[in-house]
This record gives structure tokens, sequence and C-alpha cells, in this order.
């Protein structure tokens, strides 16, 4: 069951490098408001994950570690807006 958590892993990995998610140039239009192919590269992500994650629920899945995967609720707190500004801000900064 490990490796073919190891193969999808890997297939995600190779599919983002191919989307050119991990491209400098790539970045810097997608914050320039140039070009917005990573911005459905984000959301095709977040909806896998979206429909993932009941699944592994549902199905009973473990982590690698033998423990159930669990993912708790947490408050939301003040600063967490401006760390998510000071986040993009460099993150558009570098392109990484």
């Amino acid at each position: 069951m490990n490796a073919i958590f190891l193969a999808a892993g890997a297939l995600f990995g190779f599919l983002l490098s191919r989307a050119r998610a991990t491209d400098y140039d790539t970045m810097l239009a997608l914050f320039r408001f140039q070009d917005f192919h990573i911005a459905g590269v984000m959301g095709v992500a977040i909806a896998v994950a979206a429909l993932g994650w009941p699944l592994l629920r549902r199905t009973g899945t473990r982590a690698v570690l033998g423990c159930a995967i669990e993912l708790p609720a947490k408050p939301m707190k003040p600063g967490i807006f401006a760390a998510g500004l000071v986040f993009g801000v460099g993150w558009a900064l570098s392109g990484a």
C-alpha cells in the first residue's frame, strides 16, 4: 500500500514540474497577473485533496507509521492573515 502512495506522490511531483510550477518565470507571471495556469493547477490540487481526504477517512486508510489519519480543526488566530500576506509577498518576490 505504501508503494502506491509513493508512486502517487512521485506522479504528483512530476506533474507539478511538467505544469511549470517550479519555474521562476511562470511564478513571476502568476504574481504579475499575466498567466493564470498555475492558479488552475493549485485549484486542481485543492479539488483532489478535497475529494481524496473523505475517501481516505471512509476507507480507514492508516498513515505509514500505522496511526489513524486525522486532521483536527484549528482555531482562527488574528495573525494568520498577516502571516499569509507576508508569505505570499515573499513567494512573489523570490518567485519560488
